[in-house]
């Protein structure tokens, strides 16, 4: 457990998102039974999100020159996506009644998982 907390940010909070993804999914499965599908899809689709824009921020650190633009444009796009994604299914909603995912629950799913990976910052002092 030491080892992971030695890793770089952008390592815990991508190993972080893939566990709190998971969970969140397995957790809200059962509403598949209750015909609330869009709930657990709700919560893949923003922890997919997050998982993609961690991965490309860890791959950039990997990189022998991270480029920061590149990290700014990581959080920014994910960010954006998000509002899209949350603005186009409730438009779908609203619209023609198509309910694939909840627009309410994507994005409260999606600031569960930031608020999670305020985790990966424990000690970061001592490996930044």
């Amino acid at each position: 457990m030491k080892k992971f907390w030695n890793q770089t940010v952008e390592f815990k909070s991508l190993v972080i998102s893939i566990i709190a993804t998971v969970l969140a999914f397995a957790g809200t499965a059962v509403l598949f039974w209750f015909n609330r599908y869009d709930i657990p899809l709700a919560t893949l689709t923003s922890g997919l999100v997050v998982i993609i824009s961690w991965l490309i921020l860890y791959l950039n650190k990997k990189k022998d020159k991270p480029a920061v633009k590149l990290d700014i444009l990581a959080i920014y796009l994910r960010l954006t996506l998000i509002v899209i994604l949350a603005i186009t299914f409730a438009v779908l909603e609203l619209t023609i009644k198509l309910v694939t995912v909840s627009p309410v629950f994507l994005v409260v799913s999606y600031l569960g998982y930031s608020l999670i990976n305020l985790l990966a910052y424990i000690k970061k002092g001592e490996n930044v």
